[in-house]
């Protein structure tokens, strides 16, 4: 097993610790939100991983997990209005085309 090379625990973040960490998770895709959720859960069931190491990991998962649902949310929000907007276009070319008969 690993031994912790830090003898003391570390200290909780710092604000700007935090910021950045949240910053960085925001811009993610899913797919590597996803991947950072595996990593982070797998790491917490490791009895390799250090405990000055576990709430770090912890608070970086629960990030992970709630930028991963507002994502997924927005996500499938922008794909129900999307067939809306398409058949709106759809119409509005029939309506022009109806309204301005082809010159013969």
């Amino acid at each position: 097993m690993i031994k912790d090379p830090i003898p003391v625990t570390l200290e909780p973040f710092t604000h700007e610790e935090e910021t950045a960490l949240f910053d960085k998770l925001d811009v993610l895709s899913i797919a590597e939100l996803e991947s950072y959720i595996g990593s982070a859960q797998n790491s917490l069931q490791n009895r390799g991983l250090a405990p000055s190491w576990r709430p770090r990991v912890e608070i970086g998962l629960h990030r992970a997990e709630t930028v991963l649902v507002r994502e997924t949310a927005a996500l499938a929000l922008k794909a129900a209005e999307a067939p809306a907007e398409v058949v709106v276009a759809a119409k509005t070319k029939k309506a022009k085309a109806v309204a301005e008969p082809a010159d013969d």
